[in-house]
């Protein structure tokens, strides 16, 4: 093993790269599922909480559906919407293409 590496020194640093991105990829789906975990133990304090306090079925939907993850969905939804996207200056307006020729 260690003549191969002594003849190929380039193998250390192709097998440090392939080490960090395996390590950034982990740390990105660790990080993800830790804070979908953490958002659904939220969502099940809330819900048992309303449930504590008597809320009907409707309510608890109607106080489900105005959460940020909610919000979002309903606007994806909407035909009128649109979405900006950019960097700086650059802006490119995505969603409704009949709305932004109508408005220029």
């Amino acid at each position: 093993m260690l003549g191969i590496l002594s003849l190929n020194p380039w193998l250390i640093l192709c097998g440090m790269i392939a080490l960090t991105i395996v390590l950034c990829v982990a740390i990105v789906f660790v990080s993800d599922y830790l804070r979908k975990t953490h958002q659904a133990e939220i969502d099940a304090a809330l819900k048992q909480d309303m449930l504590s306090r008597g809320m009907s079925a409707e309510e608890i939907r109607t106080v489900l559906e105005a959460s940020s993850d909610g919000a979002m969905g309903r606007l994806m939804l909407e035909k009128t919407a649109g979405v900006r996207v950019g960097l700086g200056k650059f802006q490119i307006e995505v969603g409704n293409p009949a709305k932004s020729t109508a408005s220029s």
